[in-house]
């Protein structure tokens, strides 16, 4: 089973799907007020030095206004105050898990925390990310300004939250682990096995998406499919599929999907986009197509702001048994997209690409 938090988060992500790193830092801002783990972040991670700290206050996304030299307000993901002995302190945390800096972001925040300092507050920034993101601290924090500035990676935390245990913490860690936060920078015995074969590997999985199978799709869908970035899809949604676009705002993508389970699934979908103009009619089609095809599943067929899909898909242990795995596993490929050319012929009125030039009918 996922994550309690995992699965919190993609009943929301059906709403907004670009929201993963507020839903972090909102679970990330948990752990620190409930927990009492900001002094071992600090000292673990930063050479910002306090004794016995009191955590008095823990916001998320608040707004400064503008500053005269400013584009834009600003929003810290994490604002956090909190007073060692004589001291008050207040900390900015920018998350990140994909997307860069926005424009000038750091600088601005900075230059928000600069205010504070006339206050007699210790000010403090901290950036922290998936992927190596390097920032120069001078090109962040004006000159004459005291404020800390520091740079940390997520699998940092993980290493450190993972040493103070509790039900929330756990919670935590698991979700971190399915969002490949937990990063052990060691390599295993299967890595280097994985590494060594790995072109192997990959003429494996191609030759399961071409021969036989492009054939297929171009002689019922359209001309030759293209290569969408399949490194690009394995880094990012854990998949490495073949895509064919059918010029009507759907797609049918088949591959392979890296899962939880020992071993991946080899998967087919057809998908709609959410600004199809004629999405409606194209959800009733889909959902009457599953009522007449077995092996056939759904998801987000409710959700007029999701792309919508019908898929099918097996685990790879399933295939194994045979002689040949990928004859086996093109077969069922072929088998999934017949079904699907059936869908098409039932309704030409979705203007699909015509498979001899490959233009929309």
């Amino acid at each position: 089973m996922s994550s309690l938090f995992k699965r919190i988060y993609q009943l929301l992500s059906s709403k907004d799907r670009n929201q993963q790193e507020d839903y972090l830092t909102e679970i990330f801002a948990e752990v620190l007020a409930k927990e009492g783990l900001l002094h071992q972040l600090l000292y673990n991670l930063t050479d910002i030095k306090v004794g016995q700290l009191h955590i008095r206050e823990v916001t998320t996304q608040k707004t400064y206004a503008k500053q005269e030299d400013h584009v834009t307000d600003s929003r810290p993901d994490l604002i956090i105050r909190f007073s060692d002995c004589s001291n008050s302190h207040i900390l900015f945390i920018e998350n990140k898990l994909g997307t860069g800096e926005g424009d000038q972001q750091l600088k601005r925040y900075a230059d928000h925390l600069r205010a504070y300092e006339s206050d007699g507050c210790k000010t403090h920034l901290i950036y922290i990310t998936k992927q190596h993101d390097p920032k120069q601290k001078k090109d962040i924090i004006s000159s004459g300004s005291n404020t800390t500035f520091h740079q940390i990676r997520w699998f940092q935390i993980y290493n450190v939250l993972k040493n103070h245990r509790s039900e929330l913490v756990n919670l935590l860690l698991d979700y971190m682990e399915e969002m490949q936060l937990n990063d052990s920078r060691r390599f295993v015995p299967q890595d280097i096995y994985a590494i060594q074969h790995m072109e192997r590997l990959i003429r494996m999985m191609d030759a399961c998406l071409d021969g036989r199978v492009e054939e297929t799709v171009t002689n019922l869908f359209n001309r030759s499919t293209g290569w969408t970035n399949r490194f690009a899809q394995l880094k990012e949604s854990y998949r490495y599929m073949k895509q064919n676009d059918q010029g009507n705002f759907t797609v049918i993508n088949f591959g392979f999907y890296i899962t939880d389970e020992d071993y991946p699934s080899v998967s087919i979908m057809f998908e709609v986009n959410p600004k199809c103009p004629k999405r409606a009619e194209l959800i009733t089609a889909m959902r009457g197509f599953m009522e007449n095809n077995d092996g056939w599943s759904s998801e987000d067929l409710d959700d007029n702001t999701a792309w919508s899909s019908i898929y099918s898909e097996k685990s790879l242990l399933e295939f194994l048994t045979t002689e040949d795995h990928i004859e086996a596993i093109q077969t069922f490929f072929i088998a999934r997209l017949i079904e699907l050319y059936v869908l098409k012929q039932q309704h030409p009125e979705f203007d699909w690409k015509s498979k001899e030039s490959g233009v929309t009918g």
